[in-house]
């Protein structure tokens, strides 16, 4: 006896199904690993070792300003659109439906612009008083205080912040309306 095609049909559906969360999945992680490789790129092409608070171990490629001008805000770019996208990568689809993204998006965001006017004079002093006084005076206070008080305010990267929560944003809306007209 052949199944019928009402069954088949819904079970090539329900086998769809269970792939698009894990296709879901690996086009998040694709696109936020290759923009933190990006951004790895930025720091290491076009910026001064020195100047890197994780990466003062290694040389700077040397190869002269490879991004240019953009190279400025192209981390502040990078990290809340690609932490953002990782994060909903990493989360249960149930979860991550709705306006879950984009509240992981708005928590980047607050993230990153909290650290960027941290940064501010009338901020970072403040900050890293804060810091070592209340968490006390350790490795990760340190590096954390002299980020605040050798960093630079740059309303250009409160710009780049907020364009790259939307642009994840964006990025998870259009991947979720087009699972829905799959669905459909």
């Amino acid at each position: 006896m052949q199944p019928c095609r009402i069954e088949t049909a819904h079970a090539r559906g329900f086998a769809r199904a269970a792939v698009r969360p894990f296709r879901r999945r690996a086009l998040l992680l694709l696109v936020s690993g290759s923009a933190l490789c990006l951004g790895l790129l930025v720091y290491l092409a076009d910026r001064r070792a020195a100047d890197t608070l994780l990466l003062p171990g290694f040389a700077a490629l040397g190869t002269g300003p490879l991004f240019g001008i953009i190279a400025q805000w192209l981390p502040s770019f990078i990290h809340p659109f690609a932490f953002s996208l990782l994060s909903a990568a990493v989360m249960r689809r149930r979860v991550a439906s709705g306006l879950a993204p984009f509240s992981i998006c708005a928590l980047w965001w607050a993230v990153n612009l909290a650290f960027e006017v941290g940064q501010h004079p009338r901020f970072s002093a403040p900050i890293a008083d804060a810091l070592q006084f209340g968490l006390g005076l350790n490795a990760l206070t340190v590096a954390l205080s002299r980020y605040f008080l050798h960093g630079h305010f740059d309303w250009g990267d409160v710009a780049a912040v907020s364009a790259g929560a939307l642009a994840a944003a964006a990025v998870l809306w259009l991947l979720d309306a087009s699972e829905d007209r799959h669905d459909a």
